[in-house]
């Protein structure tokens, strides 16, 4: 699936009645559903192969901890009005692009995916509290590169609403174990 594109199974709503204190509830909300689930799985199940293709429990946590990071990389942009750049890809299901960060991460040992992904998230919620310009953040024209998109709803699509995909795909993974 695509974050990048909304190509994930939760949608944020696209109301403008949506607030900022909103959005980053639905993030954490979705974060603390993803800390259930991981919760069930020790350190060395988090190694084993076979959650998503070939991913490990531990590739899919450091994939999603690159997309909140992007999502960091945008929030600054749009910060310090700078142009956003978003990652590009040259298929529509991202696999190039997934498939890069799955190389540049996959040897790296579990404690310092972890650190990581907790380090995203809270850099995430950093930059979206310090967020001075709530109207912009839900413009759907304030950021030409985002296509029609607001830069909220980017956000979400490549945090919380990704994250809740994985957490599906672990889940699954868990129950399949147990079948």
């Amino acid at each position: 699936m695509c974050p990048a594109e909304g190509g994930v199974g939760v949608a944020l709503e696209r109301s403008t009645g949506l607030s900022l204190r909103e959005l980053m509830a639905n993030i954490e909300a979705e974060r603390s559903r993803l800390m259930a689930t991981l919760n069930r799985i020790t350190g060395e199940e988090m190694l084993n192969p076979g959650v998503v293709g070939p991913w490990s429990v531990k590739d899919v946590l450091a994939h999603v901890a690159m997309w909140y990071s992007r999502a960091v990389t945008l929030l600054f942009q749009a910060e310090r009005g700078k142009p956003l750049q978003l990652p590009r890809s040259n298929v529509p299901d991202w696999a190039d692009v997934n498939a890069q960060d799955y190389q540049s991460q996959r040897d790296r040992p579990l404690d310092r995916v972890l650190a990581d992904f907790d380090g995203a998230h809270r850099q995430l919620l950093k930059r979206l509290e310090a967020w001075r310009d709530e109207a912009a953040l839900f413009d759907t024209r304030r950021y030409p590169a985002l296509q029609g998109r607001s830069l909220a709803e980017v956000v979400w699509n490549y945090t919380g609403a990704h994250s809740a995909e994985h957490r599906a795909q672990i889940e699954a993974w868990l129950a399949s174990r147990i079948a």
